[in-house]
């Protein structure tokens, strides 16, 4: 029992000596750190303003030329002369190619032997009928000194001598376009994109032997395909912005010329055309065309750019002015494109967003 009341008291003793809580010396919890502060957003005050919105579609395609005519001859011949070379520019009716003409002038003299033979003999039928005619032709009462079918015989000689005139002036005129298409010319005007033959070498008219290809490069026709969901809004008319890849300062506002009305079974897409004006040559066929057609297009929309909205469900995000800094509001928008953003509700024309830096 002494025991006992000894160790109680110890124990007394040691709580009675315990300092107070917060006195000198005392073990205590250091404080939560402060939260950090919010670090402010960076970037740069924008007003929406009004202006006209598109909305692109791209495409790819191929600058072809307007018209392009691989010229033959319509004789057969042997080259004598080819007169231009690739890349020469050439005016409708200027000599590109002339064959050896000595077989056709042959040919000229020989028909023109056949005509004036053909006028000795129907100057002759023409006397032998006068005189036949006087023969035959007698006053009322007096009988004719010929028989009829010698007066008769003198008409169809006569007439078949003016035949025979008519015959060799066709004869003579063939034989003389002949020879003039001995000299090949140009069809219209264009560029010499390849040429076919050299000096001495036969050609034939049937089959046509091509001698050179001319391409009219100053109007190009620039195709490319659209996929079929857009055939709701693309028609003739319909405004373009497109450039040739790879060149500069090519690019240039147009409008399509023609929408093609068969549509590709295995891409379901239809073509398209683009005349393109082309005086300086600065675009030419074979190169690889980008296009962007106009595929919606609002006037007088109000818009902020793109990188200052952000996608929240049905309604949009801005950051707005709010007194002390940048504050969430939302928007409606229409109108989505690479660069800008159609504003329908939320902002009015000249409040300010923050474009945040990137």
């Amino acid at each position: 029992m002494r025991t006992f009341l000894t160790a109680s008291l110890a124990a007394l003793a040691l709580l009675g000596c315990k300092p107070p809580a917060g006195a000198p010396g005392q073990d205590t919890a250091p404080p939560p750190p402060p939260a950090p502060k919010p670090q402010a957003i960076r970037g740069t005050w924008v007003e929406a303003q009004s202006k006209d919105l598109r909305r692109f579609a791209t495409a790819a395609g191929t600058f072809r030329p307007r018209q392009s005519t691989r010229v033959g001859s319509q004789v057969s011949g042997r080259v004598k002369d080819v007169l231009v070379d690739v890349g020469a520019t050439v005016r409708k009716g200027q000599d590109l190619v002339r064959l050896d003409p000595v077989m056709f002038e042959i040919e000229v003299s020989q028909r023109k032997a056949d005509l004036d033979a053909a006028k000795v003999a129907q100057a002759e039928a023409e006397l032998n009928l006068k005189r036949m005619k006087a023969l035959w032709e007698k006053p009322t009462g007096e009988t004719p000194s010929i028989p009829r079918k010698l007066f008769d015989d003198a008409v169809s000689r006569n007439d078949a001598a003016a035949a025979r005139i008519k015959q060799a002036e066709t004869g003579l005129k063939y034989a003389e376009e002949r020879l003039r298409e001995t000299t090949i010319k140009a069809p219209f005007d264009g560029v010499v994109s390849r040429r076919f033959v050299d000096d001495g070498e036969p050609v034939t008219s049937m089959p046509i032997t091509a001698l050179v290809e001319i391409q009219d490069t100053s109007v190009l026709e620039l195709e490319f395909s659209l996929p079929q969901e857009l055939l709701r809004v693309i028609r003739a008319g319909t405004p373009v912005e497109f450039e040739a890849e790879g060149v500069q300062g090519t690019r240039r506002p147009g409008k399509i010329d023609v929408v093609f009305p068969a549509l590709d079974e295995s891409t379901r897409s239809f073509r398209c055309r683009v005349l393109v004006e082309n005086p300086d040559l600065k675009y030419r066929a074979g190169l690889l065309g980008r296009v962007r057609v106009v595929e919606e297009e609002v006037k007088d929309a109000l818009t902020i750019p793109r990188a200052a909205a952000t996608p929240a469900g049905d309604l949009w995000q801005v950051l707005g002015n709010g007194g002390d800094g940048p504050a969430p509001r939302p928007v409606k928008v229409g109108l989505v494109t690479e660069e800008d953003v159609q504003i329908l509700e939320g902002l009015k024309a000249g409040d300010r967003v923050l474009l945040p830096e990137r």
